[in-house]
């Protein structure tokens, strides 16, 4: 079938997301993957927002990385071809929120608000959605408002079996949709889940322990049913490069313990539209792979790692030689506090870095979620032209002072320093999803020079 045809495909899909402002599903998402998992399910879990999560228990659970879905950042056609593409590997793609907007009520389809919407991404994706339900934030004679497309309720935070019956015969009378399931109160694995550090990998054991709660009370068949019931029409196929063919574009990215956080479509999508990526370590390689055109250098956590970068002289030669003979860098959030000059910790202690961008990168601990954020390109960048718009979700952690004459190309009063750029190297404090802005990615198939494309036949 020839590129950008469209078909209905047999998908099993649902959606989950909580309900009410403040409650925490994270406990409950997984324990379901591990459920569903457990009888054998393979699932692909999708976030519902285009920024990384502060913990991964999916990469664990199903040994899939998650994926990420934004009705802000995609067009639907877009979203569509990401989600297909991304559940190639799966029995069920479970995509994963929360129903309440960011001023504290349930989201409606349709709404206009900055960042992604999860009603949307149910529109979109024709998602039956279960309502996770937060027994301890429950209005006397009140029920949350139900979300759009809601097909069944999961109920957490439940104190005891009298509890989940009294709460299932209720929403099921007042809202005529099954209680599939609920999760008791569970204080200590909810509070070794809020302990895990930013960035961690969720341990196996606590993943399995939440499984074993909620599997003996939990309806499966009713779940499968509900994700089966009906294909994904008008589906766009993914573009793929003949084997055989020529890489036009050779991308090192950097990943080990200091950088490792990149959105996985981006990296598929390169590799879709014929470039060859590399990974190499900023922590103990010396040199940068062969026939580098651009280094990418996604987020991660080098404020625990700032040492060593520091003292890997080599790499940072390597990167500084990169530019100097005129080829690119993209550095994100993390990846941007390596860029710079150098990095300071909390507790003050600063610690030189490759020097690229002549800033000093701030790291402080805040338990803000990122923003969505549009900026504007206030100068001609590799990445893009004066007046090119771009939307990402602003890393709260990283802020950015200048030494001299600032390095900033974003056009907004106060985010001025939110975009950097000096010679072939730009750097974002946003997370930017490349796979959700083809306009984007079409920018890292440009030649080095001005004019002529590496490959005429990529375009956005």
């Amino acid at each position: 079938m020839p590129t950008g045809s469209h078909m209905n495909t047999a998908l099993p899909r649902i959606a989950v997301g909580t309900i009410q402002a403040g409650a925490d599903g994270t406990a409950m998402h997984w324990a379901l993957m591990g459920s569903l998992e457990s009888a054998g399910v393979r699932v692909q879990s999708f976030n519902s927002r285009a920024h990384f999560s502060p913990r991964d228990a999916a990469t664990a659970i199903t040994g899939l990385a998650p994926r990420h879905l934004d009705s802000w950042l995609m067009s639907e056609e877009t979203c569509r071809a990401l989600f297909v593409r991304g559940c190639r590997l799966s029995d069920l793609a479970l995509v994963e929120g929360s129903f309440v907007s960011s001023q504290g009520s349930a989201e409606r389809q349709g709404s206009a608000e900055r960042g992604s919407s999860l009603a949307r991404l149910c529109e979109w994706l024709d998602l039956p959605a279960l309502a996770v339900v937060d027994a301890r934030r429950l209005e006397c004679c009140r029920l949350p408002q139900r979300p759009p497309r809601a097909a069944g309720i999961l109920l957490d935070r439940v104190r005891d079996p009298r509890e989940a019956c009294q709460l299932q015969t209720h929403f099921e009378s007042l809202w005529n949709i099954p209680v599939v399931g609920w999760l008791g109160t569970l204080c200590g694995m909810r509070s070794a889940i809020d302990a895990l550090p930013s960035g961690s990998r969720a341990p196996i054991d606590l993943c399995h322990a939440l499984c074993r709660e909620l599997l003996p009370k939990l309806k499966l068949g009713r779940i499968n049913g509900l994700a089966s019931q009906r294909p994904l029409s008008h589906c766009p196929e993914c573009p793929k490069v003949a084997a055989g063919t020529k890489p036009v574009l050779h991308v090192a990215v950097a990943y080990d313990d200091a950088l490792r956080a990149y959105f996985p479509d981006t990296l598929d999508l390169l590799e879709a539209q014929g470039a060859s990526v590399t990974d190499f370590s900023p922590l103990h390689d010396d040199r940068l792979p062969y026939d580098t055109d651009v280094v990418y250098l996604g987020c991660g956590h080098p404020e625990r790692y700032a040492q060593a970068l520091s003292e890997n002289d080599c790499m940072m030669l390597a990167l500084k030689n990169h530019l100097c003979c005129g080829r690119r860098i993209f550095a994100e959030c993390g990846g941007l506090a390596y860029l710079c000059h150098e990095l300071e910790l909390p507790n003050g202690e600063r610690w030189p870095m490759v020097g690229a961008l002549d800033v000093t990168a701030h790291y402080r601990e805040t338990p803000s979620s990122p923003d969505p954020l549009e900026l504007t390109l206030a100068a001609d960048t590799w990445l893009g032209a004066k007046g090119q718009r771009f939307r990402g979700y602003r890393n709260p952690r990283w802020s950015i002072s200048p030494h001299g004459a600032a390095d900033g190309c974003a056009a907004e009063a106060g985010h001025e320093l939110d975009l950097l750029h000096r010679h072939q190297a730009v750097g974002s404090c946003l997370h930017l999803d490349f796979a959700a802005q083809p306009e984007l990615m079409a920018r890292f198939f440009e030649p080095h020079e001005q004019g002529r494309p590496l490959v005429a036949s990529h375009q956005a």
